[in-house]
This record gives structure tokens, C-alpha cells and sequence, in this order.
């Protein structure tokens, strides 16, 4: 049973995503984990539920019955993010997935863009927020201030970033008013202690 101070979310993506051990991983509260395949295994009761972490495998996509769980938790304003993984040796990038998030799901805001090494994997993190760029290059978490070259490249999505969030503030996570999607790449620990963080924001009373 849960404890006052422990949220109780639902985990819910496709099989590939790997629902349960994402679940695991993350440990973000009293979870109910789902595979979304059909239609028949979305919840009809969302009366209990703190938030909805949905993952998107960038593989596979979004499916309808993922579609349809989504509806139903945004419909309630349920605080809820989406949490992108299968960004290893994938051709479909954390980018391409918001696009497709936005036009499937509802508008999605994106704190963090991943950032690649020379042959295109995952090495870390920008903040679009502070401009600080979140290293796991090393197998350890480092941060450090980008130059000035990568900030004019993300200074387009900084500005969206500015538009869309500047009427709200902080408690706008927890009232389901925005709405952030977050890569997550486990084998490196990328994304780990930012989807925490945001958690923390989407859960907090």
C-alpha cells in the first residue's frame, strides 16, 4: 500500500519499451506497470493516480492503444510525462519521436536535447533550460556550461522552449498544464537524475 509521501504512477509503453524495468530503474513511486497492447488493458479508474509516465520506444513508435491511454490521462489533467528510450543505434532520434508526440499525442515541451559523439551515440545532455550541458561521456555524470557554438545551435529550441513555458511556473507540472518528454538511454544512465527531477515536479502537493 502506499505511503502519503509515495506517489503512485502508472508505467505504461508497448512491450519494446520495456515497461517494467523502466519501472524498476527509475523506482518513481507505488507503480502500476502496463503494456499497452490493447485497448482492453487501459485502466478505467484514474481516481488514485498521482501521474503517468508514458514510454515511447523510438523503434516502435506510438501505437493507438498508447494513443488511447493517453487521452484518457490527459483528459484528467493527470501530471504526465513521456519518456523516450530505444535511442541506441537507432535511426529514429529523440527529436523525430517528439514530432511525432506532438501530432499524435498533445503539445510536448523538451527541457533536454540529446547530445551524440562522432559516430552518433548518446553522450549526454543540453539543458535548454540554463544552457548546461549534462555529461555522461565517462560513465559518470558531469556538468558543465556549453559553448557558445552548441548554444546558438539550440537556440531555436530554447526560444520554443522560452514561448511555451513563460506564462507558468513550476506547479504548472503538477496541474497537468505542461507536459515534457524526456530521453532516457539506461545503458548510459542518460536521463536518469533529470526524469527524477521532473517527477519530482509532476508529483509535488
Amino acid at each position: 500500500m502506499a505511503t502519503p509521501n509515495q506517489p503512485r504512477w502508472i508505467i505504461a509503453g508497448h512491450p519494446s519499451s520495456q515497461p517494467e524495468i523502466v519501472a524498476n530503474d527509475l523506482n518513481l513511486g507505488t507503480s502500476q506497470v502496463i503494456a499497452v497492447t490493447s485497448s482492453s488493458q487501459i485502466p478505467k479508474d484514474f481516481e488514485n493516480l498521482d501521474a503517468c509516465a508514458l514510454l515511447v520506444n523510438a523503434k516502435s513508435g506510438v501505437s493507438p492503444a498508447m494513443i488511447e491511454l493517453w487521452s484518457n490521462i490527459s483528459e484528467r489533467q493527470i501530471p504526465r510525462m513521456i519518456i523516450v528510450n530505444g535511442l541506441e543505434f537507432s535511426e529514429i532520434d529523440f527529436d523525430d519521436i517528439v514530432l511525432i508526440a506532438n501530432r499524435v499525442l498533445e503539445n510536448v515541451i523538451t527541457p533536454f536535447l540529446v547530445l551524440h559523439d562522432e559516430l552518433g551515440e548518446p553522450t549526454g545532455l543540453i539543458s535548454l533550460t540554463d544552457g548546461i550541458v549534462h555529461d555522461y561521456s565517462n560513465g559518470q555524470l558531469t556538468t558543465y556550461e556549453a559553448d557558445e557554438e552548441l548554444k546558438s545551435l539550440v537556440k531555436e529550441f530554447r526560444d520554443e522552449l522560452n514561448l511555451a513555458t513563460t506564462e507558468f511556473d513550476e506547479t504548472a507540472y503538477s496541474q497537468g498544464l505542461i507536459v515534457p518528454a524526456i530521453p532516457f538511454i539506461p545503458s548510459k544512465q542518460i536521463g536518469r537524475s533529470e526524469i527524477l527531477k521532473l517527477a519530482d515536479l509532476l508529483t509535488r502537493r
